[in-house]
């Protein structure tokens, strides 16, 4: 979770200042957490505490209006209307990584993956990118390898894994679909060698850069165990208090362990 958390941070200061290259400073002046992050803890305060994220979520955005929220989650969280709007964006697949931190099967993390996402983005394709997202994180928490997540993620959600960043890049633009992302953020940490480099794959494509980094960020934090602490103090000096308390708090419960 905290990687997705740090990718979100990295790549905020990208998102409408695009970049093609992988050779960027990490904690960019004026870089912060966006609503990538803000959503993400929400559901791990949910998943913590049993909460009902629809409530959470309305309640974080109001607490923090002004990080980068789609047009249409803005009217959705504004409005007394608890049903979903069928979206089918990306912001499906960036908020969802507690999830793949949190449950201790891939069925369970695929029928949860629906659960909290489906509370706005019901469409097929936001909670198909929503659980590959997750799911990608509980292999790679749960030791597989880089070919073995890439084979069941290809199977199971039809999306193509096959390009190479060096293909994508010159082209991809900016996409606030769900197919147009996470099949890109996967791509991103396959290719990577560290969890850093995963980061730097994620924003060198120059599209939805605190996303895609956020969507990488999750898988990378759960394949390697970790996040650099170079990078994860730096997180929490950015984060404010109540966002860095709940997150720690889901780090020791759920991440700051190890699959039997």
């Amino acid at each position: 979770m905290l990687g997705a958390i740090a990718g979100d941070i990295f790549g905020s200061v990208y998102e409408w200042n695009r970049i093609k290259t992988k050779a960027f400073p990490l904690f960019s002046p004026g870089c912060d957490f966006t609503d990538d992050s803000v959503l993400t803890i929400a559901l791990a305060a949910a998943i913590l505490d049993n909460g009902d994220y629809g409530i959470l979520l309305k309640e974080y955005y109001r607490k923090y209006p002004d990080r980068g929220y789609g047009g249409a989650f803005h009217r959705w969280a504004k409005s007394s209307d608890i049903k979903p709007y069928n979206s089918w964006g990306n912001g499906a697949a960036m908020r969802i990584s507690p999830v793949g931190f949190a449950f201790n099967n891939l069925e369970e993390v695929i029928k949860k993956a629906k659960e909290y996402t489906e509370i706005t983005h019901n469409h097929p394709e936001g909670i198909k990118g929503a659980q590959a997202t997750a799911a990608a994180i509980f292999l790679a928490r749960a030791g597989n390898s880089k070919d073995e997540i890439r084979k069941y993620v290809e199977t199971t959600f039809g999306y193509d894994l096959s390009m190479k960043l060096d293909e994508i890049r010159p082209d991809y633009r900016f996409d606030e679909s769900c197919q147009g992302t996470v099949p890109q953020a996967i791509i991103s940490f396959l290719e990577s060698k560290d969890y850093e480099d995963a980061i730097r794959n994620a924003v060198s494509l120059g599209g939805d850069s605190d996303t895609l980094a956020c969507i990488t960020g999750g898988i990378a934090h759960a394949f390697h165990g970790s996040v650099p602490t170079h990078i994860s103090q730096k997180v929490y000096e950015i984060l404010d208090d109540d966002l860095g308390s709940t997150t720690r708090a889901f780090m020791k419960k759920f991440v700051e362990i190890k699959l039997s």
